[in-house]
């Protein structure tokens, strides 16, 4: 996904790797933090693939230390327009599958540990709420969004609560469960 984010950033304005994941992160907010090899990774594989191309611009020398290294800008080209917006313009494939390590745990795990798995539930519902109590401080702090980033960076904020508070209540029914089954 993350190559469409580029995409869609470099379609706004053409711009270096760092300015890419200044923006996203600034869209995006805490909720998905790219790393800069991510980006770089990704710039590459964009531009094999011909859907970016870079446009090497010099710095003046006030601007860098070596001047013998030029930045590297990336932009959009017209492959990568035509690639984005079939993108855009269909549903994802499927919804994405539960993957949790809770739920690797219960597929190995023997009926007689059942006890420990609810213990260990319960030290997970602990972290998942402290989550979603950072997750509504940080909600009730966030300016009221317009357009632009604050609007998705919002919109995220909230898919991570609704993602959280359903993890939650499936925690919460493993729990029963297992305590059903021979819990402590």
């Amino acid at each position: 996904m993350v190559k469409y984010a580029l995409l869609g950033l470099l379609r706004e304005r053409r711009d270096y790797g760092y300015q890419l994941k200044r923006r996203f992160d600034e869209r995006l907010g805490s909720l998905w933090r790219l790393n800069s090899g991510q980006i770089y990774q990704t710039l590459r594989t964009l531009t094999r693939a011909g859907l970016v191309t870079e446009v090497p611009i010099p710095l003046e020398p006030a601007q860098d230390v070596s001047p013998l290294r030029p930045r590297r800008v990336f932009e959009l080209t017209s492959k990568g327009e035509r690639v984005l917006e079939r993108w855009l313009q269909r549903p994802p494939a499927r919804a994405r599958p539960v993957r949790d390590e809770t739920l690797l745990r219960l597929l190995v795990l023997a009926p007689e540990h059942h006890a420990a798995a609810a213990a260990h539930i319960d030290r997970l519902l602990h972290l998942y709420r402290q989550q979603l109590t950072r997750l509504l401080a940080a909600k009730r702090k966030l300016p009221r969004a317009g357009d632009g980033p604050l609007f998705v960076q919002s919109l995220g904020l909230e898919a991570a609560l609704l993602h959280t508070e359903a993890h939650i209540k499936w925690m919460e029914l493993t729990r029963a469960r297992l305590m059903e089954r021979g819990g402590a």
